[in-house]
């Protein structure tokens, strides 16, 4: 059977269970097996922390890499996405990883594909989703000792525009998380029928209020100055997490980011080391999630 990791949406409840759960074991210190084969990272998108995670995870588990990027391949000549992963399922590789800018980009690359024993995964597609980071980000979550049925958790920053919000918004709502709110600028909230399973709040420090756990989404630059920001630092004091913010939360509380952090801008500069911080462990244990998703990927065939 060919697996796939598509959106948070269409993964089996039982499936989200394990691929945590052995996240959580790899992160203990758990050992792997090796498996064999060839993994491809498609990256049609720039990509520092997810590519070389998912390198770092196929290689743990011996599995061969092939790193292909949008000026080295085909597509640069004008040949389609389908072909190209038609070609590499032909060679023999078990998986595509797949980065790229068009909104479902990874499900329609899985139906031109049906019947080939190649799984597709979905590693960001637009501003659609990005299922591996939500479920590292919940896996970082639970390993700090968060259990979900009372879990606050907010995210703050580019709702709209972020396939990371959405992913991570899917997850936690269906493992039960006690609140997920959600704050931004106007300009950077979703449409009013658009993510009803979060709880919109009209500040950030309304939106921090007594929380477990905040997830800083990263603005770019040329949208925060569309959106009448003209500088970093005037967004920073309207929305970012300053040392002030961060007093004012609960001592439990802990905060996130999926990288590349702008510092001065969702996040004062003297508080991405915080201990505080889960930034560098969302990295760590993203390379353990990683993992298990290709052991989940590569034992379904």
């Amino acid at each position: 059977m060919t697996r796939h990791l598509l959106d948070i949406e269409h993964l089996a409840r039982a499936d989200i269970a394990s691929l945590l759960a052995r996240a959580g074991e790899l992160a203990a210190g758990a050992s792997c097996a090796s498996r064999a084969g060839t993994v491809a990272n498609l990256f049609l998108e720039p990509s520092t922390r997810t590519r070389v995670s998912f390198q770092m995870a196929a290689r743990r588990l011996g599995l061969d890499v092939v790193n292909i990027e949008q000026q080295h391949s085909s597509a640069s000549k004008g040949e389609s996405l389908a072909d190209t992963a038609r070609t590499l399922a032909a060679m023999g590789v078990r998986a595509i990883v797949l980065r790229h800018p068009e909104d479902f980009a990874a499900s329609e690359l899985a139906a031109a594909l049906a019947g080939a024993e190649i799984g597709i995964v979905n590693a960001g597609d637009g501003q659609h989703a990005h299922p591996s980071q939500a479920l590292l980000d919940a896996a970082t979550l639970a390993h700090a000792g968060f259990e979900w049925s009372g879990l606050k958790l907010a995210i703050v920053g580019d709702i709209r525009h972020s396939r990371v919000a959405r992913s991570d918004i899917a997850l936690l709502s269906r493992l039960g998380a006690a609140e997920i709110r959600i704050a931004g600028p106007a300009e950077f909230m979703p449409d009013p029928d658009e993510l009803p399973e979060a709880m919109r709040m009209p500040d950030i420090d309304t939106a921090l209020d007594g929380i477990d756990a905040l997830i800083c989404l990263r603005i770019q630059r040329e949208r925060m100055a569309a959106s009448g920001y003209l500088d970093g630092a005037a967004f920073h004091q309207r929305w970012g997490l300053t040392a002030d913010r961060l007093a004012a939360m609960p001592d439990r509380a802990r905060f996130l980011h999926p990288g590349p952090v702008n510092r001065g801008v969702e996040i004062a500069d003297g508080l991405v080391d915080s201990p505080r911080a889960l930034i560098l462990e969302q990295v760590r244990i993203g390379v353990h999630l990683r993992t298990a998703l290709f052991e989940w990927l590569i034992d379904a065939a």
